[in-house]
């Protein structure tokens, strides 16, 4: 049986896009509080009572909601090899978090929801509903990551204008082109415009395109839930796509996005490595960042 995701909060639209709140995160850790502690200091003579104060810098302020400055996990990722940069919308709380931001990684596979998600786009525009032969293809390229149906697809979309002008209408900042899908350089934050097209409420997609997509991203193929799928509780619900392939001679990329909904949390995520030592390496960075995220990004 399909596993549907359940809206939980209002979502407001504003100029035919989504808005939504943002506590962005740092690279560098929380924001140091600019507040001085003043402790006083008493000096005692025969003949007066002078009091001092002395300044000492305030410790860094803790946020609780980060995943990436939780302790563990922040030590966690200074261990890791490579290039690793992410981010995460709460949707519960409407905060979002970010790790490295500003980093450009390949797509790989992970832009082929970017794809279906043009398709489903164009296909409202045009009234004209998916084919059975195109649904084949959808469903081949997001469940099992099949390049020849992308590359189909990529095709009967219009390839790299179509998308372009997809990804500009949804709010794509950062991400440089290229007339291969697979080699398309974007970040985090711009998948994070993405997947709030697909998992939330908006006038780009409507439901009938959201849930079509959600429910080919609910089951991807075992062998390919690295990531958010092994990385997110047994019982939860988990609409992804990851993607990888091996740079030479650079390394690994490795990436996985989605969203995750169980237990009053839910959460849109994306993370990506590049120069990663080997495929396994950058499957398990993924896999216990997504854990982490879990476990850290607490319902409020």
């Amino acid at each position: 049986m399909a596993r549907r995701f359940r809206s939980v909060i209002p979502v407001t639209l504003l100029a035919g896009f989504v808005l939504f709140a943002t506590n962005a995160g740092s690279d560098n850790g929380p924001p140091t509080s600019t507040v001085p502690i003043t402790v006083p200091t008493s000096t005692t003579t025969t003949t007066t009572t002078t009091t001092t104060t002395t300044t000492v810098p305030s410790a860094p302020a803790h946020n609780p909601d980060n995943p990436f400055t939780n302790r563990s996990t922040a030590l966690y990722l200074k261990t890791r090899q490579g290039n690793i940069t992410a981010a995460v919308y709460n949707a519960v709380t409407g905060a979002t978090f970010t790790y490295h931001n500003g980093y450009h990684d390949r797509t790989a596979s992970i832009i082929k929801i970017d794809i279906l998600a043009d398709l489903l786009y164009e296909s409202q525009q045009s009234g004209k509903p998916l084919s059975a032969k195109d649904q084949q293809l959808a469903s081949s390229m997001i469940e099992a990551s099949d390049d020849a149906a992308a590359t189909k697809l990529w095709a009967l979309i219009g390839g790299r204008d179509a998308i372009d002008a997809f990804n500009q209408l949804i709010g794509f900042k950062s991400t440089i082109p290229s007339w291969s899908w697979g080699d398309i350089a974007t970040t985090p934050l711009d998948q994070l415009q993405l997947l709030k097209v697909i998992a939330l409420p908006n006038s780009i997609l409507d439901a009938a395109s959201r849930e079509y997509e959600s429910d080919l991203m609910e089951h991807v193929i075992g062998g390919q839930q690295f990531g958010l799928g092994w990385g997110s509780p047994l019982h939860a619900l988990v609409a992804m796509k990851d993607g990888w392939y091996d740079e030479i001679p650079t390394g690994w990329q490795v990436n996985t996005t989605g969203f995750v909904q169980y237990q009053e949390r839910f959460y849109l995520v994306t993370i990506m490595t590049q120069s990663d030592p080997s495929e396994e390496y950058g499957m398990d960075t993924v896999t216990t960042l997504s854990s982490d995220i879990w476990k850290y990004l607490l319902p409020r």
